[in-house]
């Protein structure tokens, strides 16, 4: 033996000796691989991947045998024999270093791979490493299996292009999975590993090929595939995919939705670092709520009526009320050209925007809450109104309006502003505001009286959210973008959401939803009908910078916004036509709803059991009608139906005799009693709510921004 070769050898024996003398090793310790997040559309389409190290990790069962002989055969053909370590491939490599004065051949043994990759992944190259890296391998080999050794080697160890372990090779290289590896492609697999940079088969497509033919030849002469295969393999063509990208390129906004809840859910992490370590390392499967073919009718809604250069930009958000499931999202026209999602407002990256008379039905909720019925009258003009604080708060009627008593639910019909002002005037800003967070707006909202005609910036999604709450009878349901999240264990999140009963009552979220039909069938809505039981409202701020359509049927609901993202620009002239709720939102809406139900049975919205009454009115009195005087018919909550019935009229005098004092004392308490009747014919203000009916006029009336130190705006 010459004294290069001797000197190696003693190199080797050293190594080994000093490996064995070193202290126990706790493979508790060992720290969890990263591994690569999944996220799935609600029909298992992937949507996105998110990884710091592409790893998605594979049993051995499913491991084809083609790549796990060519894995051997390539880096470690004694796996199965030798107890960790091999001496002889020890002394080989190190007499090749030593003549050639670098490291220009390995030893390491598989399971010494393994230990590198999971225990030294960023360590120094030093003759301590390497022994302390044998002495774990030896631990491994002691407390694993052969083949468990094995499965945790091919799911840590580096291909290159991103790509850890086979499962993300397989897809990172060929574009399917492991499974359907043929003897020539895992060839390639098992060649990469001694150099990934060198042997890519990418940019070095010829150092790849003739190293995936030595390997064939390899499996060949150590007679684990038959020649015949590897013949065809040697002869195959690589059959790499171009390079894959490595972000999002299937519905990204709705992708960063999902990525938002996910780092808010504290069940991932008490903070957000350890949060963004289970999203980007923790190997999640997350299966989301959306539907690709809803999503494909909202996108195609869009783009149908917003097509022309120049045109406005829109978001859309539809949700299950029943569930809270978010199933389409539009947050933008191009990913490329804009990360900002315009449908989650300031959370998306953007900001919010004003919703306009589209948040009417909300504070109309809360005046039914509060026992305000819709058959109460209102004086319709605008005016100028002082606040508690003093200011003045302007409040003007489209198109001017010529005043006169109407009913609450024609105002919102016609979205009259003068009623909806004087209503929050009475019911309180506070108290509106706290019922739209109850609904299911998260935007903060000013207490100022212009909420009531929208004054304060809120999200497509709180404006969804809020409609939810009307057409699921009253109960709130937080959205989300999950259905479930499983955990690299095995274990199973479902969405943690506030579900809250009982914001509305079930009758008077059925009374606002006959209401908002009307809005439909003959008010500033009717662009949205798409001949199914449907309700909903339009949405114009004073200067045509945003327009809205929220609306619903029993099994969808869906919000619509039309504007500008870079700021409040007025839309006076799209198309030829100024831009209101009942003009491209409605529009949009109708055709997104059409396609999204079209295969759905018709539905109408259903009477609470119990909650409701129809009794006869007498509409002079709102008293319970009586033979003496004609009634309508009118659907009521039970316990606001009135006990008294309208009096009865007063009979005409008679020539009798001059009754006694007593009596006709008593016959002027009669008459004087029918005084002071209200009269609910009178004249009704014209909002020019009719102009949203198609028409480029808005049904909101021009109104200030809302000013903190006034307390008012709109």
């Amino acid at each position: 033996m010459t004294g290069r070769r001797l000197g190696a050898v003693s190199l080797a024996l050293i190594l080994g000796a000093g490996a064995c003398s070193l202290p126990p090793v706790d493979l508790d310790r060992e720290r969890p691989l990263a591994q690569r997040t999944t996220i799935s559309a609600a029909d298992g389409t992937k949507l996105a991947r998110l990884f710091k190290q592409n790893r998605a990790l594979v049993p051995l069962e499913r491991v084809p045998r083609s790549l796990v002989v060519a894995v051997l055969a390539a880096e470690d053909r004694r796996f199965f024999d030798h107890p960790g370590y091999d001496l002889g491939s020890i002394a080989r490599a190190a007499v090749a270093n030593f003549a050639a004065g670098e490291v220009v051949q390995g030893a390491s043994t598989i399971t010494q791979q393994y230990v590198k990759n999971a225990f030294f992944r960023r360590a120094p190259r030093t003759l301590e490493r390497k022994a302390r890296e044998l002495r774990i391998a030896l631990e491994v080999e002691h407390t694993l299996s052969k083949r468990q050794i094995l499965e945790r080697y091919l799911n840590t160890v580096y291909f290159g292009d991103g790509a850890y372990g086979v499962r993300a090779a397989a897809e990172t290289f060929f574009d399917h999975g492991v499974g359907r590896l043929t003897p020539a492609k895992s060839a390639l697999l098992a060649a990469v590993i001694k150099s990934p940079a060198h042997y890519n088969p990418r940019n070095h497509p010829g150092t790849a090929l003739a190293r995936r033919n030595y390997i064939l030849r390899r499996l060949a002469e150590l007679d684990l595939i038959g020649s015949r295969r590897v013949r065809r393999a040697r002869h195959s063509r690589l059959h790499v995919v171009e390079r894959l990208l490595r972000v999002p390129t299937k519905q990204p906004y709705f992708v960063e939705a999902v990525k938002r809840e996910l780092m808010a859910d504290r069940r991932l992490g008490t903070t957000e670092r350890e949060r963004a370590a289970a999203l980007w390392t923790g190997g999640l499967e997350v299966e989301t709520t959306l539907d690709l073919e809803l999503q494909r009718a909202a996108e195609k809604a869009v783009a149908g009526v917003l097509n022309q250069p120049g045109d406005p930009e829109a978001a859309l958000v539809a949700i299950r009320p029943s569930s809270g499931e978010i199933v389409a999202m539009v947050g933008g026209r191009d990913w490329s050209t804009s990360q900002v999602n315009l449908a989650l407002g300031i959370s998306g990256g953007g900001s919010g925007r004003q919703p306009g008379s589209s948040f009417k039905p909300l504070v109309a909720a809360t005046a039914l809450e509060s026992g305000i019925t819709f058959d109460e009258l209102y004086e319709s003009s605008g005016g100028t109104f002082t606040l508690p604080s003093g200011e003045a708060w302007p409040v003007h009627n489209a198109e001017g309006g010529a005043g006169g008593l109407i009913r609450l639910d024609e105002a919102l019909v016609h979205s009259v502003n003068g009623v909806y002002a004087r209503l929050i005037l009475q019911l309180g800003a506070d108290q509106v505001a706290t019922q739209a967070r109850l609904m299911g707006v998260k935007a903060k909202l000013p207490p100022y009286p212009s909420i009531a005609l929208g004054g304060a910036e809120v999200s497509v999604l709180d404006m969804a959210a809020s409609y939810a709450t009307i057409a699921n009878g009253g109960t709130m349901i937080e959205p989300t973008t999950i259905r479930s999240v499983e955990l690299t264990g095995g274990d199973v999140l479902r969405p943690d959401r506030r579900v809250v009963q009982g914001v509305i009552s079930p009758g008077n979220a059925y009374l606002l939803t006959q209401v908002m039909q009307e809005v439909i069938r003959r008010g500033t809505g009717v662009a949205a009908n798409f001949g199914r039981p449907a309700a909903g409202k339009t949405g114009t701020t004073n200067d045509y910078a945003d327009a809205w359509f929220v609306g619903y049927t029993p099994d969808l609901v869906a919000a619509v916004w039309v504007g500008h993202p870079e700021g409040a620009i007025p839309m006076t002239s799209v198309h030829g036509i100024r831009v209101s709720g009942g003009t491209f939102p409605a529009l949009i809406w109708r055709s997104f709803m059409a396609s999204a139900l079209a295969d759905e049975p018709v539905r109408d919205f259903v009477l609470p059991e119990g909650e409701l009454v129809t009794v006869l009115i007498d509409p002079a009195t709102g008293l319970l009608a009586a033979p003496w005087c004609e009634g309508e018919p009118r659907q009521m909550l039970r316990q606001l139906v009135p006990t008294a019935y309208c009096p009865q009229p007063v009979p005409e005098p008679t020539p009798t005799p001059t009754p006694e004092p007593q009596q006709e004392v008593k016959n002027r308490k009669d008459v004087d009693g029918q005084a002071g009747k209200r009269n609910d014919h009178g004249g009704v203000g014209n909002d020019g709510g009719g102009g949203d009916q198609g028409s480029p006029t808005p049904e909101e009336s021009p109104t200030p921004k809302p000013s903190p130190s006034q307390g008012a705006g709109p």
